[in-house]
Formats: C-alpha cells, sequence, structure tokens
C-alpha cells in the first residue's frame, strides 16, 4: 500500500470511529412539541422556579435565541459530556455567549445554579 493512500485510510478510520451514533434531525413538529413543552415547564421548587421565570426563560423557553431549550435534553447532552456540571456552572457565573455574567440572576448562588442547569438539562423535575 503506497503512503498517501494509507494516511487516507487512518484518516478515515479516525473520522468514522469519531463520528459515533449520529442522530436524526428533528422534524417540525418535534421542535414544536420541545418549544411548547420549554415554555410551560418549570421547577418542582418554588423558589427556583421564581428564580427560573424570571431569569432564565426569556432565554431558555425562546427558540429564536441560541440557548438550549429549557427539557431539550437532545440539546443539553452534548454540552454536559464535553464540559461537564462544572463547566456549565462556570458559565453561569461568568457568562458564556451571548449569556451574562450570572445569567441575569444576582441572588442565585451555586446551589441555585445547579438546580437551575440540572433542571434545564432535563435532570430534575
Amino acid at each position: 500500500m503506497d503512503y498517501p493512500r494509507a494516511v487516507f485510510l487512518l484518516a478515515m478510520s479516525l473520522m468514522l470511529a469519531a463520528c459515533g451514533e449520529e442522530q436524526a434531525p428533528q422534524t417540525a413538529q418535534e421542535r414544536a412539541a420541545l418549544v411548547a413543552a420549554a415554555q410551560t415547564l418549570r421547577p418542582a421548587d418554588p423558589v427556583i422556579a421564581e428564580k427560573y421565570e424570571r431569569a432564565c426563560m426569556a432565554c431558555h423557553a425562546d427558540p429564536e435565541n441560541a440557548a438550549p431549550l429549557s427539557g431539550d435534553v437532545r440539546a443539553w447532552t452534548p454540552r454536559l459530556e464535553a464540559r461537564g456540571q462544572n463547566g456549565l456552572l462556570e458559565s453561569s457565573l461568568n457568562g458564556f455567549g451571548g449569556m451574562p455574567p450570572l445569567g441575569a440572576c444576582p441572588d442565585c448562588d451555586v446551589d441555585d445554579f445547579e438546580k437551575l442547569i440540572a433542571f434545564m438539562a432535563g435532570e430534575a423535575p
């Protein structure tokens, strides 16, 4: 086997191995259901629900924003896998992309942010 072909085959093998399972694109109906759910979901804890409604919901329940929708496990899973709960917490505290520092919740503490992230990621009721 010649060198260029071997390099090409190795590169293709690595690309395929890195792909993993690819998810099918969402249908318009699936997306509409996610948007409707994001606009009606609330944390069970009334204190966290109030903070969510005041600070998080404007972006995480609006499909026009770049923010992942609350409850959209498919959108949150890659973020959690790539950055972990601590990475997402750091983004909440310091800001990330269009999200301001403290996620527009100056009275939220670390525990609140952890609960809010878990809720939006679909990990908590």
